[in-house]
């Protein structure tokens, strides 16, 4: 089987949102008084003060140093609030900060025994595609974990995963469709998105133009087909040609990965 490393969303946030006027607060030296503040604005009904905590958690997320010092000091705290607003920019932003917090792989695991999978779950039937591509991506990065894998899937992840992966969006369908690769790493996985019909999206996807997309597909297919009777429903569905044309991509990984899933199918 195969996997995939976690991903990062790097640089500012897809939108501009209002100044901070946060800019002090150093996750560093901060104490339980900058935190407990902080919590505040997070529970406040001023999205303004929203917009600012989310921002500032979500540029903050982006550098290495700083992922697991948020979590260990209450970040998701933080984020549970923020992810429940009414305002779609500062639900953005809070997927935006959970998904450069997932790359860490001690926050996957804390992350999945906090609310963190939960929080990330209900943000994918947001109605915004920013919100679900990074909560897709984030969902995509816990589920690098082999024990996540089997949370994400406890907690109702994966039939919303496969409704985005036949998103109109190229970006929410790309991270949707990682993140049932990382998922399809585990038996029971491999069987349930077949059920809940990850099959017909992620087959649909292949004849998209995007690079990266294709190799999501390829890279899910090749894990989806080590299961047996996925074999089969696969082979069904014209995915012998499907992978055909993977196979022949330019692009190396989709090829090596297209190339290892009709090997699982027999072919060579």
């Amino acid at each position: 089987m195969d996997e995939t490393h976690a991903r990062l969303s790097r640089g500012r946030p897809e939108l501009d949102v209002v100044a901070l006027t946060l800019s002090d607060f150093d996750f560093v030296s901060a104490r339980d008084a900058n935190l407990t503040r902080l919590i505040a604005y997070a529970e406040c009904a001023d999205a303004m003060l929203q917009r600012e905590v989310a921002e500032k958690l979500a540029n903050e997320a982006v550098k290495p140093e700083r992922q697991l010092q948020i979590v260990k000091r209450g970040g998701l705290k933080l984020l549970m609030p923020l992810t429940q607003s009414r305002d779609v920019d500062v639900q953005r932003l809070a997927a935006h900060a959970l998904a450069n917090l997932s790359v860490n792989a001690q926050n996957q695991i804390i992350m999945a025994e906090g609310q963190g999978i939960g929080m990330l779950v209900d943000l994918l039937s947001i109605d915004s595609t920013h919100v679900q591509r990074q909560a897709s991506k984030a969902l995509a990065n816990i589920g690098v974990n082999t024990d996540n894998k089997k949370k994400i899937a406890a907690a109702g992840g994966i039939r919303p995963l496969v409704r985005l992966a036949g998103s109109s969006s190229v970006a929410v369908a790309i991270e949707a469709v990682a993140a049932l690769a990382n998922l399809a790493v585990d038996d029971a996985n491999e069987v349930r998105i077949t059920e809940e019909g990850g099959l017909i999206p992620i087959l649909a996807c292949a004849n998209a133009s995007s690079t990266d997309l294709q190799s999501q597909v390829a890279r899910a297919l090749r894990n989806l087909s080590v299961n047996r009777d996925n074999q089969r429903i696969i082979i069904s569905m014209g995915g012998i040609t499907t992978l055909g044309k993977l196979r022949n991509s330019r692009n190396s990984r989709t090829s090596q990965q297209a190339t290892r899933a009709l090997a699982n199918l027999g072919m060579k």
